[in-house]
């Protein structure tokens, strides 16, 4: 378990639909594919401003994958690229990513709005441009999320309490799989995906599931209408580094892969990426000095 610019008018610039994929390509715009939930957020958290100039990433909606949607607007103008950017939504749902991959890699769209792990993106690298990293080697830290009527699992706090929990994770997320064994739990239970992860550590079947710490008061989240804290004071590190990805087959990847890598080299010198991860609450300023436990 990732701006001397010429300016375009923000309604151009947000210009979002839900097309179908023989549509992604239909025209000459940089498609920036996001998932529902994401873009639901990106634009609680937008509202009516011009997400090339915004200078703040903290607010309503703000999170990891809604800082990251803006950075990768604000890097390709930084970089000079000069076509229209639309942001398409695909729908969440079981096979979303499944879809949001294949329209990335067959080239109906140019580009994702999020960033992957390298890890993943190795495997791909005959299909896609892969970005310098925005989350670098070493800086992804989670939680252990549970559930807040889970006392044994709210009551650790050392590496051996930590390991009598049963932890959840979906067999395809590799860091996340890698940390949790490491970390060397009694018990690493591995299924599909993220609701069914969820409905184990409600149902008590498993104790935790990794999360990146939350910009919530109480780092709290909300998963299928259900609350989730992190155990206090302890972490964990996730190995790897976090890139974004342009499909080498669009017809305009090469061009806006080369303007993404320079506005990321600008952003990356400005201070703007970490500022904006910590600002999201994902770089947590509250969990600096939990004991990390790997």
């Amino acid at each position: 378990m990732n701006v001397p610019m010429k300016r375009r008018s923000t309604l151009a610039l947000l210009a979002a639909c839900l097309l179908a994929p023989a549509a992604f390509a239909a025209d000459d715009a940089i498609t920036i594919l996001t998932q529902q939930d994401v873009y639901n957020d990106y634009m609680q958290f937008i509202g009516k401003r011009d997400p090339l100039t915004l200078t703040r990433f903290d607010g309503a909606g703000a999170r990891r994958d809604v800082a990251e949607l803006v950075l990768v607007q604000q890097a390709l103008a930084l970089g000079g690229l000069k076509k229209q950017v639309k942001l398409v939504k695909v729908d969440n749902s079981s096979d979303s990513y499944s879809r949001y991959l294949k329209e990335i890699l067959s080239g109906n769209a140019t580009m994702g709005g999020n960033t992957a792990w390298l890890v993943d993106l190795k495997p791909l690298e005959d299909k896609v441009f892969v970005s310098p990293p925005l989350i670098r080697q070493g800086e992804f830290e989670a939680g252990l999320y549970t559930t807040p009527d889970n006392a044994k699992a709210v009551a650790a706090r050392t590496l051996p309490q930590v390991q009598q929990l049963t932890a959840v994770v979906a067999e395809s997320w590799k860091p996340d799989v890698a940390t949790l064994d490491s970390l060397k739990f009694g018990q690493v239970l591995k299924t599909q995906s993220w609701d069914s992860m969820v409905g184990m550590v409600v149902k008590h079947r498993a104790d935790v599931l990794l999360a990146p710490f939350q910009p919530t008061t109480d780092m709290s989240l909300e998963a299928s209408g259900h609350k989730f804290v992190p155990i206090p004071n302890v972490k964990v590190g996730l190995q790897g580094s976090r890139h974004l990805f342009v499909s080498k087959l669009a017809p305009a990847g090469k061009e806006a892969a080369e303007a993404l890598e320079k506005g990321l080299t600008m952003l990356r010198e400005k201070g703007v990426i970490e500022r904006a991860y910590r600002e999201s609450g994902f770089f947590n300023v509250r969990t600096a000095n939990w004991a990390r436990l790997n």
